[in-house]
């Protein structure tokens, strides 16, 4: 059973935009990094190398994308992407990886998951933002 509506999200984008999306799954252009209740989680590589957020909501919902072609129309080659991976994936890994991440972060102490995020910080400016509240 597929996650997504192919069909829907088809019709929200130009055509060349959901072949290429769907492309870019096949290349291994996506990590689907969460699918909670709904909504899928996903980062993906564009075309020249840069690190894309997707958040779709299933099956034929909402979506979010960061790139600019997103903000400007609103669809984009990145949610296609997504939308075949998921839809070809074993949802189960996929929905059981968060859930062994939050497993490992338990058994860390205080003081570890304090200095995990602190060299994140270090070396990611996003996290850095996200933490100090910006």
């Amino acid at each position: 059973m597929s996650l997504f509506d192919t069909d829907t999200w088809r019709e929200r984008m130009d055509e060349r935009w959901f072949d290429t999306g769907v492309a870019m799954a096949e290349k291994g252009d996506v990590d689907l990094v969460a699918i909670e209740d709904e909504k899928v989680t996903a980062h993906v590589t564009g075309s020249v190398g840069d690190l894309y957020v997707v958040q779709l909501w299933a099956p034929a919902g909402e979506g979010t994308c960061t790139c600019p072609g997103f903000e400007k129309f609103g669809a984009c080659k990145h949610q296609a992407a997504v939308v075949a991976a998921a839809n070809a994936a074993d949802l189960s890994k996929v929905r059981d990886r968060m859930a062994r991440l939050r497993d490992g972060l338990a058994v860390d102490s205080k003081e570890a998951l304090i200095e995990r995020l602190a060299e994140l910080a270090r070396l990611q400016p996003a996290v850095l933002a996200a933490l100090e509240g910006r």
